[in-house]
């Protein structure tokens, strides 16, 4: 029987690559929004995430998962505090596979079961999940410094075209030259575009997702003029619905080759 993280999860495809941004194989990503129980913390959730990505390292080690992370919410765009936390899952397929019984008879011994129903009933406890997506990854690229210690924010936009009757081909090719901008510009390690593939709907407000991830706020305060020109030419197609700014937390590590 394979495990994953149940009521679980791009957009980011968290794979090391050359500042050449090359383009990744199609991969998928699940973000799992949480919002924690009145009263409690992001330390209250730490037990409960780690041990999380002790079952999805496992998956990881064997092939059948690309990444698990938990990001927490730094800042919004969003006036309304939905949701404290995102785990993110990044698949190579749509349909997500887990741990073998093999390895988590290793972590758990033979007491999986109940094991894996107190660690879901904890989880619900402490951190409910509010909502899920699945997107399908456009462009991802990373640069060889990248690491989720090293360079622990991410910035993501969440979008959608200005004018939804309109082709989006051209604007979208704007997108990864403004990926390939970033990428060149100190501080900036990765960068990527995702679209969203379910749920959709005119009434969720976006169905694009552009994100970077960076070294420090102040790689934001400082983009290249070209960076500055392809943005404000993107965003003359591309409304950005909200803006949100996470930090790496907890996450696996891919095998070494």
């Amino acid at each position: 029987m394979n495990y994953f993280k149940t009521a679980s999860l791009a957009f980011l495809v968290f794979m090391a690559a050359s500042l050449k941004a090359q383009s990744v194989g199609k991969t998928y990503t699940y973000l799992i929004y949480h919002k924690l129980s009145a009263g409690l913390t992001i330390q209250d959730a730490l037990p409960v995430e780690k041990e999380w990505r002790a079952i999805n390292q496992a998956a990881v080690d064997e092939g059948k998962l690309i990444g698990w992370f938990m990001m927490v919410k730094q800042m919004s765009s969003n006036p309304n505090n939905d949701y404290d936390y995102v785990t993110v899952i990044v698949s190579p397929e749509m349909s997500m596979k887990g741990a073998s019984a093999e390895a988590m008879a290793k972590l758990y011994g033979d007491d999986v079961k109940n094991r894996m129903a107190d660690l879901q009933k904890r989880d619900r406890a402490t951190a409910p999940v509010v909502k899920m997506e699945i997107w399908e990854t456009i462009d991802a690229a990373f640069g060889n410094a990248f690491s989720p210690e090293k360079s622990p924010l991410v910035v993501v936009d969440f979008m959608k075209l200005r004018d939804p009757a309109s082709d989006w081909t051209t604007p979208l090719a704007l997108l990864k030259q403004l990926n390939a901008s970033r990428l060149k510009q100190e501080g900036v390690i990765g960068a990527g575009l995702s679209s969203l593939v379910v749920p959709k709907g005119s009434e969720k407000g976006y169905s694009l997702i552009a994100f970077q991830n960076v070294t420090s706020q102040n790689v934001l305060a400082n983009p290249s003029t070209e960076t500055a020109r392809l943005q404000t030419q993107s965003n003359r197609s591309f409304d950005v619905v909200r803006q949100e700014l996470f930090r790496f937390t907890e996450f696996t590590t891919r095998p070494k080759k």
